[in-house]
């Protein structure tokens, strides 16, 4: 019997602190495909029609997919390198080429092409990754193909909010 309460007693502790944890953790679909879609799909969102010349497919750069969450895992550079390594946020590939300075010819994406992740977006994304990338109930973007406007102008710093 004080076994049962003590596990009782013990449970009501700690039951409150898993809850908090599971609300704090990251929405993949909420908070990091938005400013992924903004700075990356524009150049890496699966083959298309261009629109520009009928009958030429657009191609993904690279190869690289980033449109659903298995793509996005799978993808790595010729050496190796993974785009996300759950886990690790200094070994992913994108957190790495987008805390490069802006004239680095590494640096994704390209000054002018796409808005630049905003600090608090690369914080975000490698808190994300290193409480191991998990996806949730998102698996891919039901629209791959329609991309926000983005009227040029870079986001204000400190902000995660990405153009409709």
């Amino acid at each position: 019997m004080r076994k049962t309460i003590l596990l009782a007693a013990v449970c009501g502790l700690f039951l409150p602190l898993l809850k908090v944890s599971a609300q704090d953790k990251i929405d993949f679909g909420k908070q990091i495909y938005p400013f992924i879609k903004s700075g990356c799909v524009q150049c890496h969102r699966p083959e298309h029609e261009n629109p520009e010349r009928p009958g030429r497919k657009i191609k993904p750069k690279g190869g690289y997919v980033m449109t659903n969450a298995e793509s996005l895992l799978a993808a790595a550079t010729e050496d190796g390198v993974k785009f996300i390594a759950p886990g690790k946020p200094d070994d992913s590939r994108i957190l790495q080429v987008v805390k490069l300075p802006l004239e680095d010819d590494h640096h994704y994406p390209p000054e002018g092409k796409a808005p630049q992740w905003t600090d608090a977006e690369k914080e975000l994304f490698a808190k994300w990754v290193a409480e191991g990338a998990n996806f949730g109930e998102w698996k891919e973007d039901p629209d791959p193909l329609t991309l926000p406007t983005w009227d040029g102008k870079e986001k204000e710093p400190g902000t995660t909010e990405t153009a409709p």
